[in-house]
């Protein structure tokens, strides 16, 4: 087998994996929601909105992790990009929602 050489001290980001992680489960958690509210023909009560709501707090949390994750030097920039484009996709959703008034 190959020997393969790393010829830098870059790690990858733990902030932004951990905001990759908030907006993998802030984008499921919108999901279900969505389906739920679907299902239940927009009549899905409390615990959706309940659901909403902390799925909205992930997101903000994801692109406080995002941002930390591209302030840290010599790591990769890979997760805290791909975290707050998720992020701020999912927040832009429930910004639409709110002002749309669906």
């Amino acid at each position: 087998m190959k020997k393969r050489y790393k010829f830098t001290d870059k790690n990858q980001s733990k902030n932004g994996i951990l905001s990759v992680c908030l907006g993998a489960a802030a984008l499921f958690l919108t999901g279900g929601i969505f389906a739920a509210a679907y299902l239940k023909s927009g009549q899905a009560g409390k615990t959706v909105a309940v659901l909403g709501f902390l799925a909205l707090l992930l997101s903000v949390g994801g692109l406080y992790y995002g941002s930390l994750g591209l302030k840290e030097e010599d790591v990769y920039r890979l997760f805290p990009y791909l975290g707050l484009v998720i992020n701020g996709a999912v927040l832009a959703v429930y910004v639409l929602i709110y002002v749309l008034g669906w």
